[in-house]
């Protein structure tokens, strides 16, 4: 909390924390951002829970090496038309989530990717335009954290809709978040 309020015989005071202005001041010094990616998508066909694009790098996503961020919306153009529903995951380093193999899937037992998972937003709605569609995800509010020795975080998608096949800049994400 940001401020102190104190009843006693009818009289109410309220106090703000030390060196803060308003009780809303720290969230009026965070930062709104959009960020913009084209990810290195596969151009093979991928079928359920395979993945789209893997380990692409959102750099300089944090305003400090470890720094914060609250996710608050992602906007999925697809050019290719397909619409397919897809988990994008947010990873604190690079890895593969799917190694193309039925016998490589990664699980937990791996531990680095699982462990690196920061969260999981499914893009499932889609407006359909005439050659494209529309995927957006709003209210989102998931809060991640990069690793300590760099500002950038990485993203995955895994194709959760029908078998599908995408161009290799088929995708385009805008993903709009609050940097601490």
């Amino acid at each position: 909390m940001s401020e102190l309020t104190i009843e006693h015989a009818g009289q109410t005071i309220t106090q703000l924390r030390p060196g803060m202005t308003s009780s809303n001041q720290r969230l009026n010094e965070m930062k709104t951002k959009v960020f913009t990616i084209t990810p290195d998508t596969h151009t093979e066909e991928a079928a359920v829970a395979q993945s789209v694009f893997q380990a692409d790098e959102l750099e300089n996503f944090m305003s400090e090496k470890g720094g914060t961020a609250i996710i608050q919306s992602i906007v999925i153009l697809d050019d290719d038309d397909n619409g397919n529903a897809l988990d994008i995951v947010f990873m604190d380093t690079t890895g593969l989530l799917d190694a193309g193999d039925d016998a490589d899937v990664i699980d937990a037992a791996d531990g680095v990717i699982p462990d690196a998972i920061l969260g999981v937003v499914s893009v499932t709605n889609y407006f359909d335009g005439v050659l494209w569609q529309v995927g957006q995800k709003d209210n989102i509010g998931l809060t991640i954290k990069s690793a300590s020795t760099t500002r950038s975080v990485y993203i995955s998608a895994i194709n959760r809709g029908g078998t599908a096949t995408w161009t290799a800049e088929g995708l385009r994400l805008k993903i709009g978040y609050i940097q601490d």
